[in-house]
């Protein structure tokens, strides 16, 4: 069967199906109108597309990067502690790193796609989500006629709040640095202006202060990464909005106090001293707070991963994150290796506020997780190859 080939340079229909299933991946959830239907179709064409080019040896030596190794001992211990503490549901739980594998794989299949640039399709889905944020921001509040103190929330299946935020976030950070070199109509620098108009409206209106600290974190580290004029003009309009929430109604700043973090935090590294080596586990666990309520994690990611995998666990997730991180610094002369640079310290900091877990089916907070990891494997293989580690959106005007 030729037509179901990874060929070199990525020819053949594997890559294709791939490039489709990332971009139902990263715009999907906006238009999809069930968690189901999304699920299904990156299934469809990311997960048999990836799980099909692995039994072919070209495909299989550009996944030969240091990233996958240590993935590989994650969810090897994952598995490990799967197998000493059981779950409710076994089979879903072990799954889970198989199937995030494969995503990972997918996103690497979706790059070799030759026709359309990786760094064009995450313009593309940046462009999709800044409109698809204002879309959102109309109908929570004009459609529907919420008040605007309202928490906004995304339409589509990304429904949760802090992740809708998260998953925005990502995808806005992901599209402002895949702009450089890009050459620009005069009416597609308005289509730009839309989206960018959206983003604010969505990220403003969401509330969520962890995205707000990340998105000024993210310039900060980016304006010194670059030594970019243009990352300090961003940062001065987001001190300026800033101060416009703080006139107009400081309240949106003050509310909700620490929202119980350094309660939560604590009780996360109580567990984790209490079941240091294999955590505790999949199944639920309570953090009681001094007020009588109890959550079932401690909106930390790093910390939730050492709860339920122990330290061993921790230690390599943050291995992992560290060398995505450590890549995105060493490729940072790319549009791709600044985006991925940005993207890993907007995750960074959202996750250390917000995180709730790792190993969940496709949802928002995918893009902050898995999908750094992933482009970083993508610039693995282009190091060393000089004309696809240069690869930009430079080209025919957009």
């Amino acid at each position: 069967m030729t037509w179901l080939r990874f060929g070199p340079g990525g020819k053949g229909l594997l890559p294709s199906l791939a490039f489709a299933g990332l971009v139902v991946f990263l715009c999907g959830a906006w238009v999809s109108p069930t968690s189901k239907l999304y699920h299904q179709l990156i299934i469809a064409f990311m997960w048999v597309p990836a799980l099909l080019a692995l039994f072919t040896r070209d495909f299989r030596l550009r996944l030969k990067q240091s990233e996958c190794w240590l993935y590989g001992a994650l969810a090897g211990w994952v598995l490990t502690v799967l197998l000493i503490h059981g779950a409710e549901d076994p089979i879903g739980e072990g799954k889970m790193p198989f199937l995030i594998g494969l995503s990972l794989a997918g996103i690497v299949l979706a790059a070799q796609q030759p026709m359309i640039p990786l760094e064009r399709l995450l313009l593309y889905a940046g462009v999709f989500g800044g409109l698809m944020a204002g879309v959102s921001w109309v109908y929570f509040y004009i459609v529907v006629g919420n008040p605007m103190s309202g928490r906004l929330s995304a339409i589509g299946v990304w429904n949760a709040i802090i992740m809708a935020s998260h998953a925005v976030g990502a995808l806005a950070v992901m599209g402002v640095f895949m702009l450089k070199n890009v050459r620009l109509k005069p009416a597609v620098a308005v289509l730009l202006l839309f989206a960018g108009l959206g983003y604010a409206a969505f990220l403003a209106s969401s509330q969520t202060r962890g995205v707000w600290i990340a998105l000024a974190a993210t310039l900060v580290v980016m304006a010194i990464a670059l030594k970019s004029r243009r990352c300090g003009y961003f940062i001065l309009v987001a001190v300026v909005g800033i101060a416009c929430i703080a006139a107009v109604d400081p309240e949106i700043l003050l509310q909700r106090g620490v929202s119980y973090r350094p309660e939560l935090w604590h009780g996360g590294v109580q567990l984790i001293r209490d079941h240091w080596m294999t955590g505790v586990g999949f199944d639920t666990y309570l953090i009681q707070l001094s007020d009588g309520s109890t959550y079932k994690h401690p909106h930390n990611l790093f910390l939730d991963t050492g709860v339920r995998l122990g330290v061993p666990g921790l230690i390599l997730f943050l291995l992992l994150w560290v060398r995505v991180g450590w890549r995105g610094w060493a490729c940072r002369d790319v549009p791709l290796g600044q985006a991925l640079l940005a993207l890993w310290v907007f995750a960074s900091v959202s996750l250390l506020t917000d995180g709730i877990g790792l190993w969940f089916k496709p949802n928002a907070d995918w893009l902050i997780t898995w999908l750094p990891i992933g482009l970083s494997l993508v610039l693995a293989g282009r190091e060393g190859k000089t004309g696809e580690a240069s690869a930009n959106v430079s080209g025919p005007p957009l």
